[in-house]
């Protein structure tokens, strides 16, 4: 019988039995040898592992958060393998390891689709690790935006001092094919104009959440006039929005001309001067839950909305 490097990863090798079979690798020890007449041992309890349902397997498998207890499965048998891979693969983390040139920085994406893994990704974060940002659209080789296109089941995004400003006109051939599963965006200072904010995030038809710390407004004249970015569509925003230092109510104005109104249910600001009047006017009808800070210079605001809409 043959047995093929993909079908079994990794087994040790002193005293070992393999028995393979398709769909389930079992490893068997050779029983120590036993007096005359004494009964032999149960089976292994591995074995009978081995043999759970997949959808227990599953099951057991999706409760596991730890990485390492994950691989641990993913190197037990067959089933186990196909049921941890999905859970390693959920999130994939770019970031730059080595300064200098910004190509070549994505090389790794080629690796992740060989393997057949790319539609497993669900979570993707991009971390800028040194002082010369290297996300920028000078590292996407055409074979290497290919790759970063094929990532196509990703609902969350975490982005680092994404630099908008750089990929704009023509966000749409980076960022597009994630324009119908996106659910939830970071941005962790990103460097953009208020406009250009809203134009990247109505990329998104199905974003509900919106979390971002921080705008770096100060940026280089751009190609295209911020007037002349036209929304690619109207964002549902209809979950969670948290802000932290953002003082750019134009971001919000725009997005509730292009929206038609903001729907958030949950927000939480912090230092939002300019934006609280905005925000939590246009979602009045839908707010559940507000989370505001004492100490904020942004409370006199806050305190003003709420006295207006209610007089009494």
């Amino acid at each position: 019988m043959h047995i093929n490097d993909s079908d079994l990863l990794t087994v040790g090798i002193a005293r070992v039995v393999i028995d393979w079979y398709r769909g389930k690798a079992k490893v068997n020890r050779p029983p120590a040898s036993v007096p005359p007449g004494v009964p032999p041992k149960t089976p292994m309890i591995a074995e009978s592992t081995c043999r759970l349902p997949y959808e227990i397997v599953e099951m057991i498998v999706s409760h596991l958060k730890d990485i390492k207890a994950l691989k641990a499965c993913s190197l037990t048998c067959h089933s186990w393998h196909t049921a941890a891979v999905p859970h390693i693969y959920h999130i994939l983390i770019l970031k730059e390891r080595t300064p200098g040139d910004a190509r070549n920085k994505l090389s790794l994406l080629s690796g992740l689709h060989g393997l057949g893994l790319t539609p497993h990704v669900k979570e993707i974060r991009v971390r800028e690790c040194f002082s010369t940002h290297w996300f920028v659209p000078e590292a996407f080789s055409p074979l290497e935006l290919g790759y970063f296109s094929a990532l196509a089941n990703v609902h969350t995004l975490k982005l680092e001092e994404l630099e908008i400003h750089r990929f704009v006109p023509g966000i749409e051939h980076y960022f597009g094919h994630f324009s119908q599963t996106l659910r939830s965006i970071t941005l962790y200072d990103p460097r953009c104009t208020p406009r250009q904010l809203s134009h990247f995030l109505s990329l998104f038809p199905n974003l509900d959440d919106i979390e971002i710390w921080y705008i770096s407004t100060h940026i280089p004249h751009t190609i295209i006039p911020d007037t002349e970015l036209v929304p690619f569509s109207a964002p549902k925003l209809r979950g969670q929005l948290t802000l932290c230092d953002f003082r750019c109510p134009e971001t919000w104005t725009d997005l509730i001309t292009s929206c038609g109104g903001l729907r958030f249910r949950h927000m939480d600001l912090r230092r939002v001067t300019g934006c609280a009047s905005v925000l939590l006017g246009a979602c009045a009808e839908t707010l559940e839950t507000l989370r505001f800070y004492p100490t904020d210079g942004s409370i006199g605001e806050l305190l003003s909305v709420g006295l207006s809409a209610n007089p009494s």
